[in-house]
């Protein structure tokens, strides 16, 4: 009798299944590594809208916001980011704290939280 020299159709279809199996959870790993990359990359250009306009308070371009917040859009990188900027008083009447959240492509309200809340300190002229 002679050997056989190949594989049988059922040693062929558990390589494939084991293949398929293996090539399932690489596809998995990549997409959730997407979904973070994308996450990551839209949480920085939020600090840097954040640092933006805290450095145009910081330089005087921008007033210290009054009493009530202040709510305005950036488009950075092609991309609308809302924020909303508030201040409160400290000890120090000439100094305020000045806390800024960023909100991704939606307007900020109770129900969404920010991709970014940033707080820090201003010399404010009475």
């Amino acid at each position: 009798m002679r050997k056989s020299a190949g594989l049988t159709l059922i040693e062929v279809l558990i390589a494939l299944a084991i293949v398929s199996i293996a090539m399932t959870a690489v596809i998995k790993a990549t997409a959730q590594n997407i979904r973070s990359t994308h996450y990551l990359q839209d949480k920085m250009v939020a600090m840097w809208v954040g640092q933006e306009v805290l450095n145009e308070i910081r330089a005087g371009v921008r007033p210290v916001p009054t009493s009530d917040a202040e709510e305005e859009i950036t488009n950075m990188l092609g991309q609308d980011w809302h924020w909303q900027l508030s201040a409160e008083e400290t000890p120090n009447k000439r100094i305020k704290k000045v806390k800024i959240k960023v909100f991704a492509n939606q307007k900020g309200n109770e129900e969404t939280s920010p991709l970014v809340t940033l707080e820090s300190y201003a010399y404010h002229e009475e």
